[in-house]
């Protein structure tokens, strides 16, 4: 497969947050949401880089296979949505079920090609994203997921990443710090500084909106650590057998690179 060191496969657009930044950083941008309405939207949103050939959007999800699934619409908060029915229901909120055409990474890869960085946020299915990533040869120079499993940092390391970054979303994006996250005011002070981001994100153009994935690659804070540092940490975050958070406000991504 032909690499494509101009393009970022966002996976997961939700309402362009991130798109937006790869764009105003000179990137042309592949952009998957499986939302309909959204998807729509962000093609009006983004017209002009869409005219230009710097954007293409692909309403779409992402499974190990192609063909239709049902989609959960969660109607509390639309990044809740999701191909995972715990996920895109979660706290017995309202949601409605549509059908919508799934496609592979590995297909998007092999029309497009190889991105220089491949974001992955699609609550729930981000492993179906890393699974495709070629295990030699060219593979993204860059790459991102939830850290939700520590089994998607595996499958990260057996593609052939070796450098690791564990970051807090909740905390402008920065390496995970287990002495603040034990700290019980530090659950209070992100919910409150992410509630006026929120708002004032209305008014002001934010470099990284709430709830974007944020910088990527170089750009990104911290030193890059070893996967197995990455992975005492997640487990310590989670308080190891207890399998409980230190915080509850907290979230993180998992960075890697090579």
């Amino acid at each position: 497969m032909r690499t494509a060191n101009d393009w970022i496969f966002d996976i997961g657009m939700h309402k362009g947050e991130d798109t937006r930044y790869y764009l105003r950083k000179g990137f042309k941008v592949l952009a998957v949401e499986a939302n309909p309405l959204l998807a729509k939207e962000n093609g009006q949103r983004f017209k002009p880089a869409i005219d230009a050939g710097r954007l293409t959007i692909v309403n779409a999800g992402i499974a190990d296979h192609e063909g239709i699934l049902p989609f959960y619409v969660n109607h509390r908060l639309s990044e809740w949505s999701s191909f995972d029915k715990a996920t895109g229901t979660r706290d017995n909120t309202e949601y409605h079920v549509i059908d919508i055409p799934c496609v592979t990474t590995l297909s998007l890869f092999e029309r497009y090609g190889i991105p220089h960085y491949l974001k992955v946020d699609i609550e729930g299915f981000d492993h179906y994203c890393l699974r495709d990533i070629p295990g030699s040869g060219e593979k993204p120079r860059y790459v991102s997921c939830e850290a939700v499993h520590l089994e998607w940092l595996d499958i990260l390391v057996d593609k052939g990443y070796t450098k690791f970054k564990l970051l807090n979303q909740a905390n402008d994006f920065k390496p995970i710090n287990l002495q603040q996250e034990r700290s019980p005011l530090f659950p209070r002070y992100e919910i409150i500084k992410n509630g006026l981001k929120l708002r004032l994100q209305k008014f002001i153009p934010f470099k990284h909106l709430y709830g974007s994935s944020g910088p990527f690659g170089e750009d990104t804070a911290g030193d890059w650590l070893a996967p197995e540092t990455v992975r005492e940490l997640y487990r310590a975050f989670y308080q190891y057998d207890k399998k409980y958070p230190l915080s509850g406000a907290s979230w993180f991504d998992f960075h890697a690179t090579f």
